[in-house]
């Protein structure tokens, strides 16, 4: 179950044969689910060194409850419940990473401040500022002009979504936290502005932010998987205090 709303959730949990104590959770995008390409992979790439992976449906996405996805609203809720359960499974928060893609990243950002326990927290190919976003990308894909498209925001709310949503604030107000930040530097969708905003509004020293020569939105681990793992593992390596044995 979610936090607060208790939204029934389903997922995956897949063990390592080799198992390290080490866990992660991976949070979907936007119309996205568990089976996002780029976590099957990613999911590929982890079980070998140890990590076991939650991969779940967030509310409203695959086989989970819930009518309508909120942009990352309401879907903290949803990653807090899927932490709640590792946790009561025996999952050390001290060796687990969360990461989130596009409005899972977001989701991730936006859960921070109660994910203090959590050993890493990345977040690839976030969003600054959801109004920002939501313009933009309102614009993009529906050659609306930029002035058409605040309606459709405002509309918005009635599905939950609440568009002043601003994960770029959520950064700077938990200074004790490091993220690792990816983007694709040609993401037409949200563009690299958004990881730079991310990235400067972190006080943390420990933070990192990585741009692939991706030109897609998330075309990050698809682009050049080589360069996102070496990243990935690195940061999570040094959060979690000791290289993974595996």
């Amino acid at each position: 179950p979610s936090r607060v709303d208790h939204v029934r959730l389903s997922g995956w949990l897949f063990r390592a044969d080799h198992r390290t104590g080490r866990s992660i959770i991976l949070v979907h995008g936007w119309q996205g689910n568990r089976e996002d390409v780029d976590f099957v992979a990613l999911a590929r790439q982890l079980l070998p060194r140890g990590y076991d992976v939650l991969m779940f449906d967030l509310r409203g996405s695959g086989l989970s409850m819930g009518s309508n996805q909120t942009l990352a609203h309401d879907e903290p809720r949803d990653l807090l419940g899927a932490y709640d359960h590792m946790v009561s499974l025996g999952y050390a928060p001290a060796q687990m990473t969360v990461l989130g893609n596009s409005m899972g990243a977001a989701t991730v950002i936006e859960a921070a401040p109660e994910l203090t326990a959590v050993g890493a927290l990345v977040a690839d190919s976030a969003f600054a500022d959801l109004s920002n976003a939501m313009e933009g990308g309102l614009t993009r894909y529906t050659q609306l002009p930029g002035p058409l498209a605040v309606p459709a925001i405002e509309i918005s709310r009635a599905f939950g979504v609440l568009p002043t949503l601003s994960p770029v604030d959520v950064v700077r107000s938990v200074p004790g936290r490091a993220f690792l930040f990816f983007h694709a530097s040609g993401d037409p969708l949200l563009g690299v502005a958004n990881a730079d905003q991310l990235f400067a509004a972190s006080s943390n020293p420990a933070s990192r932010l990585v741009v692939i020569a991706g030109h897609d939105h998330m075309d990050t681990y698809t682009h050049n998987p080589a360069q996102y793992m070496a990243a990935l593992l690195s940061f999570i390596d040094r959060q979690l205090g000791q290289p993974s044995r595996a």
